[in-house]
C-alpha cells in the first residue's frame, strides 16, 4: 500500500482534504474509545443477555472489532496524509484500501440493522441494543461517515477497477478463522447465527452471500464517488 501523495487542485481540495481530515479524526477518536471499552466491558447487548467478564474479550474475534480496527487504521493514516499534505489528493492505491475499510464497516451497520438486531426482536429483546453505547458508532455511526468521507471528500481522481475485488478481502480473511473454529474446532460460539442453529453445510452459502454484499458495497461506493465528482465538475 502506497502512503504517497499525488498533485490534484488547490483551493477545493484543500476543503475537501480538511473535511476528509476532520472526518477521520472523528472515527479514529470514537473507535480508539469504544473499541477498548466493548473489550473491557462489554456491549448493551452482551451485557443484557448475562455474559461474563471473562468473556467480553471475544469480541475481539467479532467481525465488528476487526473491520473497525481496520477503518480506524485507514481513518488515521487518511488524516495524517490529508492535514500534511492539505492541496493534494491520497493516491487510487490508498483510495482502494480505504475503501476496502469502508465496505467492511458498512457490512457490519448492514447486517446488525437488517439481520442481528431483527433476530433480537424477534426473540422479544430490544432491536436498539445493538446499536447503543459504543455500538453506536462501530454498528452504526462511523461506517457511515466512512461512507460519506468516501464519495464525497476524497477528489475526483480514479480508483483501480480492482479496488472493488480488494474490498472483499475482509470477508475472506474473516471467513477462514470463523469456519475453522466455529465448525471444526469449535471453541467460538456461533455469535453470528451464520450456521442456523447447527446447520454447517450452509455456511459457505452465507460466506458467498457476504463476499456479494461487500462487493455491491464497494461498487455502489465507487458509482456514487463518480457520479458526485462528475456533477461536480459539470
Amino acid at each position: 500500500m502506497k502512503s504517497e501523495i499525488i498533485n490534484s487542485t488547490p483551493i477545493n481540495k484543500k476543503s475537501k482534504n480538511i473535511n476528509f481530515a476532520l472526518i477521520n479524526t472523528f472515527i479514529f477518536l470514537t473507535s480508539a474509545i469504544a473499541i477498548p471499552v466493548t473489550l473491557i466491558v462489554g456491549s448493551r447487548a452482551t451485557r443484557l443477555d448475562g455474559i461474563t467478564e471473562f468473556a467480553h474479550w471475544q469480541h475481539i474475534a467479532t467481525f465488528t472489532i476487526l473491520s473497525n480496527i481496520f477503518l480506524a487504521i485507514m481513518s488515521l493514516l487518511a488524516a495524517v496524509f490529508s492535514i500534511k499534505s492539505p492541496n493534494r489528493s491520497a493516491t487510487n492505491g490508498f483510495l482502494a484500501w480505504y475503501l476496502s475499510a469502508a465496505s467492511a464497516a458498512i457490512v457490519t451497520c448492514l447486517t446488525v440493522l437488517l439481520f442481528l438486531a431483527p433476530m433480537r426482536a424477534i426473540n422479544g429483546k430490544d432491536y436498539f441494543d445493538m446499536l447503543l453505547e459504543p455500538m453506536f458508532f462501530l454498528h452504526f455511526l462511523n461506517p457511515i461517515l466512512s461512507a460519506i468521507a468516501f464519495i464525497f471528500f476524497t477528489g475526483d481522481q480514479p480508483v483501480k477497477k480492482s479496488a472493488q475485488f480488494l474490498a472483499t478481502l475482509p470477508i475472506i480473511l474473516y471467513a477462514i478463522p470463523y469456519c475453522l473454529n466455529v465448525i471444526f474446532l469449535h471453541v467460538w460460539p456461533d455469535f453470528y447465527g451464520l450456521t442456523f442453529g447447527g446447520r454447517y453445510y450452509l455456511t459457505p452459502i452465507v460466506f458467498i452471500v457476504f463476499w456479494l454484499l461487500i462487493f455491491a458495497i464497494a461498487t455502489i461506493l465507487l458509482s456514487l464517488r463518480r457520479r458526485f465528482h462528475h456533477k461536480a465538475l459539470q
